[in-house]
């Protein structure tokens, strides 16, 4: 698990929005990295993980999987696997839920 909280250039708008500490199982020196993501935006959150996952070590190659890309960028990312493409207005976002069965669901929300 990679956190972004503290690489991230928009630390002063959001804020610290997690507690969780990066934890890495391997060694990222020479290893191919899949970084898996809910929602693609801006791309600011992909490049926080990365600065943070390059904190470890130079891995050999990193491809990005998200479950929605939304477009909207404004960092120069892209994902390599994407299992849903929408366009949404800048002033909506999507939530990631779970219900109380344990369903997996996304919610459309004002931004």
């Amino acid at each position: 698990m990679l956190s972004s909280s503290l690489h991230r250039d928009d630390f002063a708008q959001r804020g610290m929005a997690s507690s969780a500490q990066t934890q890495i199982a391997f060694d990222v020196n020479g290893a191919d990295v899949l970084v898996l993501d809910d929602v693609l935006y801006t791309g600011r959150t992909v490049r926080a993980v990365l600065n943070e996952l390059y904190d470890y070590g130079r891995p050999a190659s990193v491809r990005l999987a998200v479950l929605v890309d939304r477009g909207g960028r404004e960092l120069p990312i892209q994902a390599d696997f994407a299992a849903a493409r929408v366009a949404l207005p800048a002033d909506r976002s999507l939530a990631l839920a779970r219900d109380e069965g344990g369903v997996f669901h996304f919610r459309i929300q004002e931004a």
